[in-house]
């Protein structure tokens, strides 16, 4: 990206669950596969994104990400009640989005490198920052991740997503205007709503296609696909 200078350059907002953070694998996979469902890490991602579209789509009513998983999975009918039970439960011990995707702390990386303001914008419960610091994905400040402008977490913020004021506090803190500001996130009730709502070219975050609606707004399949977005909020601001 050329460089031109900090009044010019385009601002990245980005989104932690599912799109830095992923559903751990390591932990979750295992018990995919003891009910035999998929046991691997592309498998297991493959499935998560599909039921997480299936269960907030684009157009539609929301329905429960955990009723809809198992046959995501390739869990057989006969055992998916009760790994829906198990795994239901194993969620509930702890914030299961906790993997850090190493291609999206390159990309955090090389953009930060090349002088884009970044904020993180999260829906979270007050821990996102903690979160983050411990997968050494990223901190404000000098840490074990990518130093980025600013971490918002909406439990902190006092405005829980699809509010744009969740977006522009964001912009606040980093000094950007919407026009020039580009939101990467894997929801499109609150990340493309929300940022759209907020004057912010909104990207969803759809590795596998599965939004149901392909024509509303821009879809990435990783983070490496921000930049010509980012070129286009600079060319037409």
């Amino acid at each position: 990206m050329t460089d031109r200078g900090p009044q010019q350059a385009p601002a990245l907002l980005v989104d932690v669950g599912g799109v830095l953070l992923l559903h751990n694998h390591e932990l979750l996979a295992p018990i995919t596969a003891r009910y035999g469902g998929v046991s691997d890490r592309a498998g297991f991602q493959r499935a998560h994104y599909g039921a997480h579209n299936q269960s907030l789509p684009a157009r539609g009513p929301a329905v429960d990400y955990f009723s809809v998983f198992p046959s995501h999975a390739g869990i057989p009918e006969a055992h998916r009640e009760a790994f829906e039970a198990e795994y239901r439960a194993y969620h509930q011990t702890r914030n299961m989005c906790h993997w850090p995707d190493p291609n999206a702390k390159h990309t955090l990386r090389t953009l930060k490198d090349e002088g884009v303001p970044i904020a993180v914008v999260s829906q979270a419960d007050g821990t996102i920052v903690q979160m983050l610091r411990e997968a050494q994905m990223c901190q404000e400040g000098e840490g074990p991740g990518v130093s980025v402008d600013a971490i918002l977490d909406s439990a902190v913020v006092g405005y829980d997503k699809p509010d744009p004021r969740l977006f522009l506090a964001a912009l606040e803190r980093i000094g950007a205007e919407p026009a020039r500001a580009v939101h990467v996130g894997d929801t499109v009730y609150a990340d493309v709503m929300g940022a759209r709502a907020a004057g912010i070219l909104p990207l969803h975050y759809d590795p596998f296609d599965d939004c149901d609606d392909r024509a509303d707004h821009d879809h990435i399949r990783h983070l490496g696909e921000v930049r010509p977005y980012l070129e286009r909020v600079t060319t037409t601001a």
